[in-house]
């Protein structure tokens, strides 16, 4: 009798253990984590890949919709009857289930959320976000439930430390495209135009989109300087009208979302600040220079770190990326390549993807351009 319960017993634990394991959960598949298998030939006239998904549970139509956030904007608490896809395809945001932490989602990343799942999501507090829904069309009795406000911190921002729980999982790998940016930005600095333009190709090439070097040109500007920064613009401009004139469609890619005409930028390049360093908001609200400067205080926090940064068509990595390849083909700026160096740290980029940046440097701009990385990487550690 005594077996008999204890067996009973083992079962019953071992049944509410299946249950709790397959209780659903939201499932985020980061950019590098796509499992990427090659297609059949015989349907495909060239080499193609593709990446297989959770299958979504419908048993009617499929509902896409393309929805943009303005930085800080984000979705009441609400819960999906059929479950709900999220594909990122420009900036940053955020998400969080129920009972869970918020957790970070970037151009790329895949959410998928299970039918009757409590969550929300949205951008993130400085940055705006787009990203498609799929979801099964619903009907007069499988609605969306929509539910209460969401409480965030009290300045309406991410901690540091929850921007890199992502990170501190996998690593970001760095794509061809992002590391596309490193030649661009170094070439513009040096006023290297006949190398320039071979590297804006490669660019394209590698999907970067029109809009995405034009930004990359209006960033870099912070750190090389006006002349340097229309230059390139102008040889990117002549570029452009040849391979248009060569029957070359390139990829125009998207605009950065427009913020509220009363956006405080110089308080948010403080968030903005914070938020890349990881350090307290009051530290980066100290005024630069014990106030010897306000206007160049001013013009780093409002302009740099708060209207360029908020522009959502680049990314926060590929800003820092463009920054360190400038900074290392200007050299003699040590102290400001260690701090955009500790910065792409913060972003996830380890050791081994630092590398990466450092080998691009070597074998399309030159090894002195790569040693300068290496050099003040050894010195900081």
């Amino acid at each position: 009798m005594k077996k008999q319960i204890c067996a009973a017993l083992a079962l019953a634990l071992f049944s509410d253990a299946v249950v709790a394991e397959e209780k659903p959960t939201q499932k985020i598949t980061t950019v590098d984590q796509h499992i990427v298998q090659q297609a059949p030939a015989n349907n495909f006239s060239g080499a193609a890949h593709f990446s297989p998904l959770p299958v979504m549970p419908a048993s009617g139509n499929i509902a896409p919709a393309r929805v943009t956030f303005s930085p800080n904007t984000i979705t009441n608490w609400h819960v999906h009857p059929n479950g709900q896809y999220l594909i990122v395809t420009e900036g940053e945001g955020r998400t969080q289930e129920w009972g869970k932490p918020i957790q970070i989602i970037q151009k790329g990343d895949v959410v998928w959320c299970p039918p009757g799942v409590k969550h929300w999501h949205g951008a993130s507090a400085t940055s705006g976000m787009t990203h498609i829904a799929l979801s099964a069309v619903a009907t007069d009795e499988q609605k969306v439930t929509w539910l209460e406000k969401v409480e965030l911190p009290q300045d309406a921002k991410i901690k540091p430390e929850e921007k890199t729980q992502k990170n501190s999982v996998t690593a970001i790998s760095l794509t061809q495209k992002q590391l596309s940016l490193i030649p661009i930005a170094a070439f513009t600095a040096t006023g290297d135009i006949d190398r320039l333009k071979p590297a804006l190709i490669k660019g394209l090439e590698s999907d970067l989109s029109v809009n995405e070097i034009k930004e990359a040109f209006a960033h870099l500007y912070a750190y090389a300087g006006f002349p340097r920064s229309l230059n390139g613009m102008l040889a990117f401009k002549s570029l452009l009208e040849q391979r248009q004139q060569q029957g070359i469609q390139d990829t125009q890619g998207t605009t950065p979302t427009r913020l509220a005409s009363d956006t405080n930028f110089y308080e948010l390049g403080n968030k903005t600040i914070a938020h890349l360093n990881k350090i307290p908001l009051e530290q980066s609200s100290l005024p630069l220079f014990d106030n010897f400067s306000p206007t160049i205080d001013y013009a780093l926090k409002a302009h740099l770190f708060g209207y360029l940064f908020s522009r959502d068509n680049l990314g926060y990595l590929e800003r820092e990326l463009i920054v360190v390849s400038t900074l290392s083909a200007l050299g003699n700026v040590d102290a400001q390549l260690n701090s955009h160096l500790r910065i792409t740290k913060n972003l996830g980029v380890n050791p081994s993807q630092m590398q990466k940046i450092i080998s691009t440097l070597e074998h399309h701009v030159s090894q002195d351009v790569a040693r300068t990385v290496q050099r003040v990487l050894e010195k900081s550690q």
